[in-house]
Formats: structure tokens, C-alpha cells, sequence
């Protein structure tokens, strides 16, 4: 269960907010919620800011005078990208530009098997076709050796990038990077893409609105699927590309935004977020990234052929994916222990590199605790791609265990390392022990509304008002929004049952709750129970006729205490992780033989999937005994673990004998023990 929470709102605020702006009170309340409670931060979040002078990056007068000179020359000048979108759009609107210009250039983006960043190999092949400046876009920070051997060979480079510089710098004729302590620039949050287009601003002087123009839609696409935050001059950025975007004139793109089922009259960021981008890293995943560049730079029908080649990619990288976590959910119910350990590690032979960053995401949302997945080769070295939540840095975890890594990084959130095969078993001690030597407690996977909802919240012209906030994306979401108590009217299973529709009387408003990827047999709600919601509001109209929506991210029964309940359940992970528990708690813990029975009893009665924080909100039993309950039900053939975590009863084929579970012992164990050290 994730732990929920709702942001305060300054209502003196909002109050000046109404009366200086035409904002709707629930904008203003959100915007409030957000930190917005000053009347010149809000105007200039609405208002936009303007594109900053290019010159306030650092170096940027060496990046131009450099490249003035290279093309001065008639000199051959390389775009080196990365295979990811924000590197491969970085590297198409330089790569164009220049192309435009009349200058000799050509590319380079690293496939994934050579790794991100500026390599030897690639050095080499550069210096055989003849070029006399490399130009680095969404990488090169970090390449001192490489840009030593660059010098070495009597090339010139100029490195643009955008991830944080280690103590020791690369040689270069110019870092134009905003982390740089030398950058005079405000904003520093830019994606790779945003650098590269104010290196283009820069070089074309006083057409800074012609670069925009001509290339904000492919920023736009950029910065979005970087997951930079989408405030000051991103939103700009990504504002003007969103609009370039639903009238591009780029055949490539025309065709992917066709093949993705993209309305272009209500293309937003989402829209980006969700069917563009994916298709674009598809081909740094599964095939070239040079086909995701070609589709952004070619013309005619080889932009079209390209751009079915990333859609067909991207069902590629969906199967695969498919594929690795069935064998993992595979793994799990045969070893369920490994999803109660803090970190949960997971390897196996083979696994495609390029998808076991989404694996981990779609595990750590799951499972709510970090997650990291190794796939092994066949010469005995594994690479492995952690993603964490907030509070457990995975950088720092990896940082400790890197006397065992060949190479590790990333930061609080995300990560990845590469291992020998041997040290796997050592790696996954360590991290095991470190995260319960720093966390006893883990870190909960939270949630955060921007209010609880009222029903007079809920109205057409609320609704439409919120769109202003718009592009939704990091730093920027969608508004979400929390409700307590909604009654159920009617349960309605949608794509037969893949997902569900609740129908719900909330403080007097009829609302459609749609719930994606939620079985109907198993979300565990019944017409007439209560329940708590998070979810995003929009309007639907069917037939003339507008009705409330409300997109679920999360739900559960209503009643449920979580503080009691994430107590409860901290104790009964440390238990199953064999660690030490007070012999009160587990006294507590240990349900008795008429508990079982009307425990069970009750989940029969529901003749449906069920989960311990259902049972929890409607028995009012601690989710320790509860669970303790479940695991017994298990170990004597009574229920299992099905899809999603959720319990399914069994029909056992012989009299079963509840004080016979394993669980049942151990715990009667441990609390006999514990009797006798205290007497």
C-alpha cells in the first residue's frame, strides 16, 4: 500500500491569487499547493518566460568562435550524440542545422552495446573519415581520457551536455554545460536537447526566433522524454514545440504521431510522453538510434519507412518486456520471500540490456520498495538498471559496494552498474545489509495530492480551468487529487474485466472512475462499499452529454489508518526477513485459531481476489496478524499468491490442519523463545 499524502494550500494566498488573476479558485488552490503563493511566480508561470541569453552558459563564446572557425575553414565537423531521445534529438536538430549550412558534417551516436559517452573506438572511426571537430550533445562531461586522446589525434572539441561535472574536467575548446560553476544562466535545468538549441541560438546571432521555429518541435520532444522539469524555460521550450508539433510539416514525425493514434488537434505532452518518445528509444533499445535520427532529419518515403521501423521496434521492446517480467513473476511465486526483502535483486541469464530499466520501474511500482535487475552475458559479466523512490539513493547504495563493481552511476532515483557473474550473490548481501543497517524502516512509495476535494470542487468550468497548467510532465504534473469516502453506486468491468469503472455519489457529485490495468475480480470494491481515491478530473462527453471523470492512481477501502497500518506491516517484513521483533509485537501478531476461521470465512464469503489491506479495512485487524494469517492459508494449500499480489482461495483435497503451517510455527517458536529468555 502506498502512503498518501495531501499538500497544505495558503489560503491567504489563493484569496490574492482571485483577486489579482481570472484563475478558477481550484487552479489557484493547486498552484498554492504547489508553492505558487507569490502573485509575480504565478504570472510568470502562466505568462512564460523568454529564452534567456545563450551567452550566460558558459563558454558559449568559445563554443562559437570555435565553430565559426571549423566552418570558416571548410573543416569536417561531427554531431557525437547518445542513443536515448533526448541524445538522439539533440543530435538531429545540430546535425540538420549544419546540414542546412552547407558544412561538411557527420554523426555519430553510440549504439547501446558500446555504451553512453565518447568511446576510443569511435574516436578512431571519426579521425579515419575526417573530421576536424567533434561537437558533443548530451554527453562529454565526463570523457577526460577520451578528449585527451581527441587532442592527441589534432582534433578540436566542444563539449554541450547537461549532467553534473566530476572534480576533474575534460580538455576541450569549450564545456558549454549549465552545472558548470562558471554558468551565469538562472535555469540550469535543461534537457541535452535544450543545450544544443541555445548553442544554435548563439551561432545564428540575432535569428534566435528562426532556431525556435525550426526546431522547437523536436526540443519539445526532447526535454519531455528526458524528465527534466517542465518550469521556466522548458515550458517555453516544450509550450512552442507541443504547438509546432500538431502542425509539423516533418514526414517523420507525421508519420509516428499516425502510427501512435495521436489526435494532433489534442496532441499535449502526455501524448509525447507516451507514444512518441517510447518509439524514438526504441531504436537505441532494440535496433539503431541512427533510424530514430533518420526519421527526424530524411525526407519522403525513407522518413515514413523509418518511422515504421520505430513503431515496429517499440512492439519489439513491449514483447520483450512482457517476456522478462512473466519469467520474473514466475520466479517470485515460487521464491514470494524475495518481494519482503528492502531492496528487491533479481538477475537472469540474457536479459535485453535495453529493457531492464522499464522492468525495474514497472517492478518498483509494483512491489513499492527499489528494485534493481541484472542480466547476465555469456563472457560472465552482468549489467545491471536499479530504480528507487524517494528517501533510499540507489547512487549512494551503489557507491558503497563499489569495491565488487567494474563501473556503477546515476543518482537518487535511477541508476545502473556493471558486475563479474561471481560477485552477484556478494552485491546482493551488501545492498541487503546496507539498506538494513540505513533503513530499518524503508522508505515508503508516496503519493502526494494537490487537495482533497470537496464536492464543490467539482465542476465543468474547475475542470477546464486546470488545462491551463499545462504541459504536464517532471516538476510539472497533472493534478491530482485526493477523495475520502466515496461511495460505490455500481462496479462495471470494462475490456471484460481488464480494467474497471467505478461509478460513485461523492458530497452530493456522480463521478465515473475509471481504473486502467485494474481487474475487475480483483480490485477487491463492491457496490455500497466506501472507498478512498487519487486520481486526476476530466469532462467526458458521450452523445451530447458531459459527465465527471476521474482517472485513478491509487484507491483503497475507506477506514484504513495508514500510519497503524505501515507499522503493522514493517514488523511483519522483519519477521519474515527472520530479523528481531519485540516479543509484545509478535504476541500481537499471532492470530488465534477463531481469528483463522472467521479470517477465511469471510474471504470465502468475497468469492474473489483479495488483499491483506482489504481485509485489514473491513475486519479491522492489524495487517501483521492479518498477514500472518494469509502466509498460513498458503503454506496449507488454502489460497495462493495470484497476478498482482492479490490472494485467490484454493479447494484443498483433503482436511486441512491450520496449526500445521510453517508460519503458524515459527512464529509460536520465536514467542516461546523469547518467553524463556525473559524468565
Amino acid at each position: 500500500m502506498k502512503r498518501w499524502e495531501v499538500r497544505e494550500i495558503n489560503t491567504d494566498a489563493v484569496e490574492k491569487t482571485l483577486h489579482s488573476t481570472d484563475l478558477s479558485k481550484l487552479t489557484a488552490e493547486v498552484m498554492s499547493a504547489r508553492g505558487y503563493n507569490n502573485l509575480e511566480d504565478i504570472k510568470a508561470f502562466f505568462g512564460g518566460v523568454e529564452l534567456s541569453d545563450p551567452y550566460l552558459l558558459p563558454d558559449m563564446d568559445k563554443a562559437v568562435a570555435t565553430i565559426n572557425e571549423a566552418v570558416g575553414n571548410g573543416e569536417t565537423i561531427c554531431i557525437y550524440g547518445d542513443y536515448d531521445c533526448d541524445g538522439v534529438t539533440s543530435t538531429a536538430i545540430l546535425y540538420d542545422y549544419f546540414l542546412n549550412m552547407g558544412v561538411e558534417t557527420l554523426c555519430y551516436i553510440p549504439e547501446r552495446s558500446e555504451g553512453y559517452g565518447l568511446n576510443m573506438n569511435a574516436i578512431d572511426e571519426i579521425h579515419q573519415n575526417g573530421a576536424n571537430l567533434i561537437i558533443t550533445v548530451d554527453n562529454g562531461i565526463a570523457a577526460v581520457n577520451e578528449a585527451d586522446y581527441i587532442h592527441e589525434l589534432g582534433m578540436k572539441l566542444v563539449i554541450t551536455d547537461h549532467h553534473q561535472p566530476a572534480v576533474s574536467l575534460p580538455r576541450a575548446e569549450a564545456l558549454v554545460d549549465p552545472y558548470l560553476e562558471t554558468c551565469k544562466s538562472e535555469f540550469k535545468d535543461f534537457a541535452g536537447v535544450g543545450v544544443a538549441l541555445k548553442l544554435l541560438c548563439a551561432l545564428e546571432e540575432d535569428g534566435s526566433d528562426f532556431i525556435v521555429e525550426q526546431y522547437a518541435d523536436i526540443c519539445a520532444i526532447g526535454t519531455i522524454a528526458d524528465i527534466v522539469p517542465l518550469v521556466s524555460e522548458n515550458r517555453t521550450i516544450v509550450n512552442m514545440g507541443l504547438s509546432q508539433l500538431k502542425y509539423t510539416e516533418r514526414e517523420g514525425l507525421v508519420s509516428l504521431i499516425e502510427q501512435s493514434g495521436i489526435n494532433p488537434d489534442t496532441l499535449n505532452s502526455s501524448s509525447v510522453a507516451y507514444f512518441l518518445a517510447p518509439r524514438i528509444n526504441a531504436a537505441g533499445r532494440f535496433g539503431s538510434p541512427i533510424t530514430a535520427l533518420d526519421t527526424l532529419v530524411t525526407e519522403g518515403n525513407e522518413a515514413v519507412g523509418n518511422a515504421h521501423k520505430l513503431s515496429t521496434l517499440n512492439d519489439q521492446r513491449k514483447q520483450c518486456e512482457a517476456e522478462i517480467i512473466a519469467e520474473i513473476g514466475k520466479y517470485i511465486s515460487e521464491n514470494p520471500d524475495i518481494v519482503h526483502d528492502r531492496v528487491i535483486i533479481l538477475s537472469g541469464k540474457g536479459w535485453h540490456h535495453g529493457v531492464i530499466g522499464i522492468v525495474a520501474a514497472r517492478l518498483l511500482e509494483r512491489y513499492e520498495r527499489p528494485v534493481l535487475i541484472i542480466s547476465i552475458d555469456d563472457n560472465g559479466l552482468a549489467v545491471g538498471s536499479a530504480r528507487s523512490i524517494s528517501g533510499f539513493n540507489i547512487f549512494k547504495c551503489f557507491d558503497h559496494c563499489k569495491e565488487l563493481l567494474v563501473k556503477y552511476g546515476g543518482h537518487e532515483c535511477a541508476g545502473g552498474l556493471t558486475v563479474k557473474e561471481e560477485d552477484i550473490p556478494k552485491l546482493k548481501k551488501m545492498i541487503l545489509d546496507y539498506a538494513k543497517e540505513n533503513f530499518p524502516s524503508m522508505p515508503r512509495f508516496t503519493l502526494t495530492a494537490d487537495k482533497l476535494l470537496r464536492g464543490a470542487d467539482i465542476t465543468e468550468a474547475n475542470i477546464n480551468d486546470l488545462s491551463r497548467i499545462e504541459p504536464y510532465g517532471a516538476g510539472n504534473p497533472e493534478p491530482l487529487f485526493a477523495l475520502s469516502g466515496a461511495a460505490v453506486l455500481r462496479v462495471v468491468p470494462l475490456k471484460n474485466g481488464e480494467h474497471t469503472k467505478l461509478e460513485v455519489s461523492y458530497d452530493g457529485v456522480h463521478l465515473s472512475c475509471l481504473m486502467f490495468r485494474r481487474k475487475t475480480a480483483s480490485i477487491g470494491i463492491n457496490q455500497g462499499d466506501k472507498v478512498d481515491l487519487m486520481g486526476t478530473l476530466s469532462i467526458n462527453e458521450y452523445n451530447g452529454k458531459k459527465s465527471f471523470n476521474l482517472t485513478v492512481t491509487d484507491y483503497r477501502l475507506h477506514g484504513i489508518r495508514q500510519d497503524r497500518y505501515f507499522a503493522a506491516y514493517d514488523a511483519y517484513e522483519s519477521f519474515r526477513r527472520g530479523e528481531d521483533i519485540p516479543l509484545e509485537i509478535l504476541k500481537k501478531g499471532r492470530p488465534t485459531r477463531e481469528e483463522l476461521v472467521s479470517i477465511y470465512k469471510y474471504a470465502f464469503k468475497l468469492a474473489a481476489p483479495f488483499s491483506v489491506t482489504n481485509l485489514s479495512a473491513h475486519l479491522g485487524i492489524n495487517c501483521f496478524k492479518l498477514s500472518v494469517a494469509v502466509d498460513a492459508f498458503c503454506d496449507t494449500g488454502l489460497c495462493r499468491t495470484g497476478e498482482n499480489g492479490y490472494i485467490e482461495l484454493t479447494s484443498p483435497k483433503t482436511r486441512v490442519d491450520i496449526e500445521s503451517s510453517q508460519t503458524l510455527m515459527r512464529l509460536d517458536s520465536l514467542i516461546k523463545s523469547k518467553e524463556n529468555v525473559q524468565e
